[in-house]
């Protein structure tokens, strides 16, 4: 027989009376009692236990070898019966039996008592109790102290027991924490609220969720659910406390709203209006005080709280109507959770927006620096909503900052039809795709009216983008002069596509810029990198055939020679154009595969097979303009039929992938329709008659059409025919520039006169405008010369003596359009510059780069994100810091953690991440401790 505890009686002392202060005989305690007996052997076998005649266990159980049988008898007559059962039943074997009565010994008699092992009743002791229920050698002095918690640890005992003390020492903590877990229960998933291991206040607040728990919690003798509140309080902090103490007050089915409005309201700055609304708060827990830590302590709670659960929005809204019935509504945009906040939030955002928009009229400037910057705030606390991330609001508000972003640019008139084509692939391609999306609105009025403003004037600036790029063409075309640095659509397949070898060449009819870095951003998450011209860093631009209809510009691409056709020809002649016998090109009917097939088998054996180049038109985009609306739609690899499987088919053959178009679109948006014409085409007419201002008429070779003399709409909101979504054929800077990029599966693929390309969005695209773009823009605001609106005045909406609109003029009146030059002399040297200067030619800076050896970075490349970074005010995007730096957007972690390696001087790094991983942030105080080089101060505007 192994050793025992003493056992959870007292037999020396005298008996407990009857009557209320008798205890509950636990398992653990009956077992213990059998367990001291054996130990003591002797004859008798009948155990009496002073305690309330109940039991919740097993009738019978073993302690060791023996069978123990419990009876509860609530009567002296009862006892003797149990005996004479027992005496008859269990005569011959060496079974226990532990009766469990409320008559003490005095009434029980000593004929009964005689027959009682020890003679007498035994009396429960709590604290022995419990001792023995946690398998503990000692029991922790603070625990003790909890006066109310041994009755409490006993009444309360599982059926499987409690869990053992650690080492044996039986702690407040463990002994609390298991009690606590067992009163607050579990959870309709049957998980308990509180766990002895893990007791935190989030999960007590969930627990008020739970009125069936919370009942039998409030219905606990008082000084039991004291006890509990009293301890928890300490254990979880001002969060369980001011939780408990709702409980209490009426209010636990509200603990979780409250906890999230206290949090509001006892905020620093919170308005006039939190005062009175913090007393109705404090009525409900009680009328205590509560210190404003306290609150922001139990709100934080709160939060972690309804992060575990899958639909908050009840517990949201409910605190939404907390503050309403408080009148503090004015707290609420102060919520990163309430949807209310995300609204209010949202309509700040606008309000920002609507004051940093330039004013009306010819004076119309740029935004104001210090309103863009509230703009930029209001973003950001939009973004730090909860919501945000998962609102489609949230992404047209960004799309908005965007377009006010780029309106903060330097207004800078294209020089040549190169480069007004060019800015309509780098910048114009991502103006277009935010305008599309802040086009769509939203459903707020006061946000609505202030992306219509908005919209109002990108549309004047783009307007005056499209004027430009029109004169260029016309003055280009009619002069057959060379294109510079544009490469002629029929020029395309032996200038560009020839030299990239094995390739799949799709041709996206009807694709503009904008939806080509739509798609390019999805191929580059899907694994692919991007490959631009060395000479330009960005992506290549076609100069179509005119005017911009499928006819002239596909058949021109294809064939490689300027013409007119159909498919028939393009298939006849595009072998010959790409200077490959083994060419194939396949257009829309040859698409239609059989079922089952991602491809048709033809396609995907051209793919698989020897030719240097296979092509592919896509008409998706170009039928959209007939049967759905291009400007509400997110283009993406599924959005095309067959792009997906074309591209995968083209990773898995080894071939590089080639995305053109033969001509842009434009969206309807309410345009106007102006006399229709003979052709029924709906963006262009034969020359002829009256030219109307947003027209221009172009002749020249590269015209195909209406015996190359036409008039082509250059504004986006004319057009001849009957509505549709969209068009195509005018002169607008999206339906003129051709797109062109190239990808490939191999990062490193070494093609002459190609490199991997750097992030192709503008910097305002992902960051904030760096001090040095908004000085630029303040320095150019003032600087629009009048000749320019004269300019604009006189080209457009007259005839010339000569039959011609003057847009058709040549290069010397387009320079009234640029910036005035600035004075000939030698630019200063920034302050960032001789800082950097000196930093790259100190001692410590070559010993850096020395001790990382091969490794080291090209001094020139930590010189370019320097520069970034500190005309960013020390924080940018890393896209921005891609393009900014001029490094390939596949290279830039490599590059970045190459140029920390040698800034990084014992280990401390000047250079890191905020939380989102994406943006860049540089420490000028670390990096001017660890170099001994003070950082320059960026100027104020």
């Amino acid at each position: 027989m192994t050793e025992t505890r003493p056992m959870a009686t007292d037999t020396a002392s005298p008996a407990t009376p009857s009557g209320p202060g008798l205890r509950l005989a636990t398992l653990s305690a009956v077992r213990s009692i059998v367990a001291h007996q054996l130990k003591k052997g002797g004859s008798r076998r009948i155990i009496g236990i002073h305690a309330l005649p109940e039991w919740h266990g097993e009738p019978s159980f073993t302690v060791e070898d023996a069978v123990v049988h419990v009876r509860p008898c609530p009567s002296a007559l009862a006892v003797r019966e149990a005996l004479t059962e027992h005496a008859l039943t269990k005569r011959d074997t060496k079974d226990y039996l532990v009766v469990l009565t409320d008559v003490d010994d005095a009434d029980l008699g000593a004929g009964v008592r005689v027959h009682l092992a020890g003679g007498r009743l035994h009396v429960l002791r709590p604290w022995e109790m419990v001792k023995e229920a946690f398998s503990a050698h000692t029991i922790d002095p603070l625990l003790l102290d909890e006066r109310w918690a041994a009755d409490a640890l006993i009444n309360r005992e599982p059926a499987g027991g409690w869990p053992p003390a650690p080492g044996g020492a039986l702690t407040r903590d463990h002994a609390l924490g298991n009690l606590a877990s067992a009163v607050f229960g579990t959870d309709p998933a049957g998980q308990p609220y509180l766990t002895p291991e893990h007791l935190d206040a989030p999960g007590l607040l969930l627990w008020t969720l739970d009125p069936v728990a919370v009942a039998r919690f409030t219905e606990l003798p008082e000084e039991v659910r004291d006890g509990l509140t009293g301890w928890l309080g300490t254990v979880l902090g001002p969060a369980g406390r001011w939780t408990l103490r709702a409980v209490t007050a009426g209010h636990g089915g509200d603990a979780v709203p409250l906890a999230l409005v206290a949090g509001l309201l006892w905020e620093r700055g919170a308005g006039p209006s939190a005062a009175e609304a913090r007393g109705l708060v404090r009525a409900r827990l009680g009328g205590e005080a509560l210190p404003a830590e306290e609150a922001q302590a139990w709100a934080r709670a709160a939060q972690a709280a309804l992060g575990r659960l899958d639909r908050p929005d009840a517990l949201l809204d409910r605190a939404e109507e907390l503050l309403r019935e408080f009148n503090a509504t004015e707290v609420i945009a102060r919520s990163t959770l309430l949807p209310e906040a995300y609204a209010m939030r949202l309509r700040e955002f606008a309000r920002a927006l609507r004051q940093a928009l330039p004013g009306p009229g010819p004076s119309r400037r740029v935004p104001d620096v210090a309103a863009l910057q509230q703009a930029e705030d209001a973003h950001a606390r939009l973004l730090a909503h909860e919501l945000a991330g998962h609102n489609p609001r949230t992404r047209t508000a960004t799309m908005a900052l965007r377009l006010l972003r780029w309106l903060a640019t330097p207004k800078r008139p294209a020089a040549t039809l190169a480069e007004a084509v060019h800015e309509q692939v780098r910048t114009g391609a991502y103006v277009d795709r935010a305008l599309a999306d802040v086009w769509t609105g939203d459903q707020d009025d006061e946000v609505a009216a202030a992306y219509r403003a908005l919209l109002e004037v990108a549309a004047e600036r783009r307007t005056e983008r499209d004027r430009v790029l029109a004169r260029h063409l016309a003055a280009a075309v009619e002069a057959d002069s060379e294109p510079g640095t544009l490469v002629p659509i029929e020029s395309a397949l032996g200038t560009l596509v020839r030299p990239l070898g094995r390739s799949l060449l799709l041709v996206l009819d009807g694709m503009t810029a904008a939806v080509l870095a739509e798609l390019a951003d999805e191929l580059i998450r899907d694994r692919w990198t991007e490959l631009v011209d060395s000479s330009l860093g960005h992506r290549r631009a076609l100069l179509p055939a005119l005017p911009t209809v499928t006819e002239a510009c596909r058949t021109s691409l294809l064939t490689g020679t300027l013409r007119i056709g159909g498919q028939h020809d393009e298939k006849a002649a595009f072998p010959g154009a790409v200077g490959d016998p083994q060419a194939r090109l396949f257009h829309k009917d040859d698409l239609r595969a059989p079922a089952g097939h991602a491809l048709h088998p033809d396609v995907k054996a051209a793919i698989d097979g020897p030719a240097r180049v296979v092509g592919v038109v896509l008409n998706a985009i170009d039928d959209s303009l007939d049967k759905m609306d291009p400007g509400g739609t997110t283009w993406a690899l599924d959005q095309v039929p067959y792009l997906r499987a074309l591209t995968e088919a083209a990773r898995a053959a080894g071939r590089r992938l080639i995305l053109t178009s033969d001509h842009g679109h434009v969206v309807e948006r309410g345009g106007t329709a102006l006399t229709a014409h003979a052709t029924g085409a709906a963006r262009w007419r034969p020359a002829g008659g009256p030219v109307s201002e947003g027209e221009i008429e172009i002749r020249g070779r590269r015209v195909l059409l209406g015996g190359g003399a036409v008039v082509l709409p250059w504004r986006e909101d004319l057009r001849y025919g009957a509505k549709r979504a969209g068009y195509h054929g005018g002169a607008s800077a999206a339906e003129v520039a051709v797109p062109f990029a190239v990808f490939s599966t191999v990062a490193g693929d070494d093609i002459a006169g190609w490199a991997p390309a750097p992030v192709q969005e503008p910097t305002w695209w992902n960051a904030a405008l760096t001090r040095a773009q908004l000085r630029e823009t303040t320095r150019h605001a003032g600087a629009q010369p009048g000749a320019h609106r004269a300019a604009a005045a006189r080209g457009t909406g007259t005839r010339s003596a000569k039959g011609r609109s003057p847009e058709v003029t040549g290069q010397t009146e387009l320079a009234l359009d640029a910036v005035a030059p600035e004075p000939a002399g030698e630019e200063p040297v920034s302050p960032v510059e001789r800082y950097l200067d000196e930093l790259l030619a100190s001692d410590l800076f070559r010993e850096q780069c020395a001790r990382a050896g091969r490794v080291a970075p090209d001094v020139a490349l930590v010189r370019n994100v320097l520069a970034a970074l500190l005309e960013a005010g020390g924080r940018l995007h890393q896209s921005a810091l891609s393009a900014q730096a001029k490094v390939p957007a596949t290279r830039m972690t490599a590059a970045l953690a190459a140029v920390r390696r040698v800034l990084s001087v014992d280990g401390y790094d000047p250079i890191g991440y905020d939380p989102d991983g994406e943006t860049v942030v540089l420490s000028a105080d670390v990096l001017a401790e660890q170099f001994g080089i003070p950082v320059p101060r960026q100027p104020d505007l």
